[in-house]
């Protein structure tokens, strides 16, 4: 398991997490500025995200993430919480 004090979110990360919620492949950074809608991941794959986020690195954003939310906004959200820590 890896530790909540992990700093960085690489794009590596990022389509790890997208992929395990269902989102289709290919995933890479051409779709980090799709929203989760356009990227047809719904409330339950939302959850989930959060979810691993919190495990991860330690950041709760599940009131923050909406349909309109973007993976690259995702990581803006965790990276600035990490950095003011």
């Amino acid at each position: 398991m890896t530790s909540v004090t992990d700093t960085q979110f690489s794009d590596s990360d990022l389509a790890t997490l997208l992929l395990a919620v269902g989102a289709e492949p290919p995933v890479g950074p051409g779709v980090f500025e799709d929203s989760f809608r356009d990227l047809d991941l719904d409330s339950l794959a939302r959850t989930e995200i959060a979810a691993r986020v919190v495990e991860r690195w330690g950041v709760d954003v599940e009131e923050r993430l909406t349909p309109e939310t973007t993976p690259a906004q995702l990581r803006s959200m965790v990276e600035g919480e990490v950095a003011g820590r």
